[in-house]
C-alpha cells in the first residue's frame, strides 16, 4: 500500500512523547531504535485518505499507553514503511489530534537526512510483510 501527502510542520507533540523513556524504552526494544524526539508529517492526498483509514485499522506493532504523574498516555500502533528509501515507522496515536496526517518516526531527523521541506510531495510505503520486525531486520 502506498500513501501519497505533502510534507507540513506539526503541532511539536510529537517531539514531547517520543522524549519519554517510556515510548523511547518500546521503541528500541519493538522497532529496533531509539526515536529522534520529534516526528516527521504528511498532510494525506484526499486520494489516499481512504488508504491510511483502513491502514488505522489493520493489526500493528503497539507500544503500550502508561500513566506517569497522573496524567495518562495512550498507546500508539507502529506500521513499517519505506521514505524515500529510508525505512522508517508510520505512527498512529491511540489519541491523535489528526485524521489527515500520517505521523512518521525514525532514528534521524528525516528533514535533514532526506532535504524535506514543507510542501515537497512525497509517498511512503506501507510494508505490511515486516509487521513483526525490527527496522536492522527488514
Amino acid at each position: 500500500m502506498k500513501i501519497k501527502g505533502t510534507v507540513i510542520t506539526g503541532t511539536g507533540e510529537g517531539k514531547h512523547y517520543l522524549s519519554k523513556k517510556e515510548y523511547k524504552r518500546q521503541c528500541e526494544n519493538k522497532l529496533g531504535f531509539v526515536p529522534f524526539p520529534g516526528t516527521f508529517n504528511i498532510k494525506i492526498d484526499i486520494e489516499d485518505k481512504k488508504k491510511f483509514l483502513k491502514l488505522k485499522k489493520q493489526g500493528g506493532i503497539f507500544l503500550h499507553g502508561f500513566k506517569k504523574n497522573s496524567k495518562v498516555f495512550g498507546s500508539v500502533k507502529c506500521f513499517r514503511a519505506v521514505l524515500m528509501g529510508k525505512h522508517v515507522v508510520i505512527a498512529i496515536p491511540e489519541k491523535s489530534s489528526y485524521n489527515d496526517v500520517m505521523e512518521i518516526i525514525s532514528d534521524k531527523n528525516l528533514r535533514n537526512e532526506l532535504n524535506l521541506k514543507d510542501g515537497d510531495y512525497v509517498e511512503v510505503e506501507v510494508l505490511t510483510h515486516a509487521r513483526n520486525k525490527k527496522i536492522k531486520e527488514i
